[in-house]
């Protein structure tokens, strides 16, 4: 049996239902609507979403029809939320899903077919407070969302909005997006008792107690990663990093000095060094920008990145690093003695978020999950 190419992705459950129980305090309570789109940010949506289920997670958000069929066929019980996809309501029905309209067209397409088979269709609502992506517009919506009444097959269960801001230092504008969403809150609640009102993504969780209305709807904190462009500013202890990424060596060679490392020869080495070579590349969702600045940890010690991260393999240098072989664990993401390597810290480095490093590494084949049992 062949070796999986490229990096070992490990998921640690405990550790996400640890996250679960921090959000649950944080939020008093409030139904959590658990963000489980993009293969559960790379670690994997089945098996995330049978561990939050479990949990007592009240229901989950996926962005397209795809996703939500998924979770079905792999027996998930609980409300699943289409964030994003065009209406497909045979499909809807179908497999028993909660669509979230945009316009008055999704809802008509909605409507008349389920009132061509007697029943009605739950629905939620997306009002654009300013995110400039789908949903009613704030400055034009309220007689429009009045005016879903009319629609006698759906049953507007739900009223959501997006934040575009609200992981930022200055949250001025999110805080505009706040007020525009209670205005409307204000208008057309009235019409529309028992609907529940969402909002807070995992920035505003941490950020804006205010948005948490009726329910939270988070994503990237399950997942045990800070949303917020600026760390220091909001409090993130407690949370727990799910995912860990680990490679091996393919080889590690004896290099003299002055030699060039990789593409471009951007690295010429300057001793008598050990470079090992890493079976993980930007085919498997490394970045390339971590050529020449990232490191990865050997033996509970770092090690340089060295030389352009390739399609398939990374160079690192070895040359003060003892006891490893070619059997010897790398660390990309994750701990190793006093090291650390976090999801942020990639991103931090590669001019991009820990959404697209995790997502990334995630698409991974190669993906075990670990149940082993944390302390808080």
């Amino acid at each position: 049996m062949f070796a999986v190419r490229g990096p070992v992705v490990e998921i640690d459950l405990s550790a996400l239902r640890h996250n679960y129980a921090v959000l649950d305090k944080r939020c008093a309570g409030r139904p959590v609507i658990a963000v489980v789109k993009a293969d559960a940010y790379g670690h994997g949506a089945v098996a995330v979403a049978l561990a939050l289920e479990a949990a007592g997670v009240y229901s989950f958000g996926v962005a397209f029809l795809s996703e939500a069929v998924e979770l079905r066929l792999a027996g998930i019980k609980k409300p699943v939320h289409v964030l994003f996809d065009s209406p497909n309501p045979e499909a809807i029905v179908r497999y028993a899903l909660t669509p979230v309209v945009r316009n008055e067209t999704d809802c008509r397409i909605l409507s008349d077919y389920a009132l061509s088979k007697n029943i009605r269709i739950k629905v939620h609502v997306d009002i654009d407070t300013g995110m400039g992506r789908l949903g009613f517009a704030y400055d034009e919506c309220d007689d429009k969302l009045i005016n879903l009444t009319v629609f006698k097959g759906i049953e507007v269960t739900g009223f959501m909005s997006h934040f575009s801001e609200a992981d930022l230092h200055n949250r001025d504008f999110a805080q505009h997006q706040l007020d525009r969403f209670i205005e409307i809150r204000e208008v057309v609640s009235q019409y529309y008792k028992g609907a529940l009102w969402h909002f807070a993504n995992s920035a505003a969780v941490l950020s804006l107690p205010a948005s948490h209305f009726d329910a939270v709807r988070p994503g990237l904190m399950l997942y045990g990663c800070s949303p917020m462009v600026y760390q220091s500013d909001i409090n993130c202890d407690g949370l727990k990093p799910v995912m860990t990424v680990k490679s091996r060596f393919v080889d590690i060679r004896k290099v003299s000095n002055g030699k060039s490392i990789s593409y471009g020869r951007t690295f010429i080495t300057k001793r008598d060094s050990l470079i090992g070579v890493l079976s993980v590349g930007y085919a498997d969702g490394y970045p390339r920008m971590l050529s020449n600045i990232g490191r990865v940890i050997v033996n509970g010690k770092y090690a340089p990145i060295i030389g352009r991260v390739c399609m398939d393999l990374t160079m690192v240098d070895l040359t003060d690093i003892s006891d490893f072989n070619e059997n010897t664990e790398v660390t990309l993401i994750g701990s190793d003695g006093q090291c650390k390597i976090t999801a942020c810290d990639l991103a931090a480095l590669s001019g991009t978020i820990p959404y697209e490093i995790v997502t990334s590494l995630g698409r991974n084949k190669n993906k075990k999950y670990l149940y082993q049992q944390h302390t808080n």
